[in-house]
């Protein structure tokens, strides 16, 4: 069962468009994408969602995909949408997922509904960008969120850029974005089905331009989130590579020392993109489980 093309209207008038991958009556998981991504963000093989009995729900965030784009949007706002979303399809309880630049999304939505999260889990997770964790930053990154933090309307002005590159070349810009991962991803990226995904995810994210990525980045990545980490009161499992050029190790780190019982699973010689090696462990980990004596 994978619907990918679905949306809900919310009681706003803004269209949320999510996905469904694995078993319709599944442990329901919310997973959360990376930035300029989408709900076409997930693994090329899901035989472990369906095996495992999980419906993993990817949502699009406000103008990315089919999302209508949110003009006063917040992190704690989205956590509103999904929580509509979760009603709308019949769901209690479930578990969240967020992946790099999701995180704060779904840490968000584990900080606003905590009687309805199960588990969270963190992958390669984007930290609260100040002072002290700036400094652990690829030159590159450090780079890019300065620019969406001082001067916005230069990343538009990018981002435009890299939207008709995106159109004219889509291969060559996936090239030029993909570049600064670091040496364990480029060898998960010789892999044609993981590029296949990542292509996808990226050119839908700018379906309709690049406001809805440039608004994210610029008005609510790089400023205060809304909540405190501290303030989170479900079980969340941080899975972080040490070898990660994108987020570095130490924000996993910081986040898991913040939140109270936090885990943090880390992987030596593994860089940003663990999801694609390690799946099946990190959505089986966000299932609820039975008693034994039920």
């Amino acid at each position: 069962m994978n619907k990918i093309d679905q949306h809900i209207i919310l009681k706003y008038g803004r269209k949320l468009g999510f996905a469904e991958y694995g078993s319709l009556d599944g442990f329901p998981i919310i997973y959360c994408h990376g930035s300029q991504s989408s709900r076409l963000e997930m693994h090329y093989d899901l035989t472990f969602a369906t095996e495992n009995n999980l419906r993993i729900i990817a949502v699009d965030r406000p103008g990315h995909g089919i999302s209508d784009f949110n003009p006063t949007g917040s992190i704690l706002g989205f956590a509103k949408d999904v929580k509509e979303l979760a009603e709308h399809l019949n769901i209690n309880e479930f578990s969240v997922a967020g992946m790099s630049a999701g995180s704060p999304f779904a840490l968000g939505i584990a900080y606003a509904f905590p009687e309805n999260i199960y588990k969270t889990s963190i992958i390669s997770g984007f930290a609260p960008f100040n002072q002290e964790n700036k400094k652990h930053l690829s030159k590159e990154v450090k780079m890019m969120l300065n620019l969406a933090k001082y001067f916005p309307f230069l990343l538009k002005m990018l981002l435009k850029v890299q939207v008709n590159k995106l159109n004219k070349n889509p291969k060559k810009a996936l090239k030029g974005f993909l570049k600064i991962m670091g040496q364990p991803d480029q060898e998960i990226l010789k892999n044609e089905s993981v590029i296949k995904v990542i292509e996808n995810m990226f050119k839908e994210a700018f379906r309709n331009g690049s406001k809805g990525v440039a608004y994210e980045i610029s008005n609510l990545l790089v400023r205060e989130w809304g909540f405190k980490l501290d303030e989170i009161q479900v079980p969340v499992t941080f899975w972080q590579g040490e070898k990660d050029n994108n987020v570095p190790f130490e924000w996993a780190k910081f986040m898991s020392n913040k939140i109270k019982g936090a885990n943090l699973i880390k992987y030596p010689e593994e860089g940003h993109l663990i999801i694609f090696q390690h799946a099946e462990e990190t959505f089986t980990d966000l299932k609820q489980t039975l008693p034994n004596n039920v």
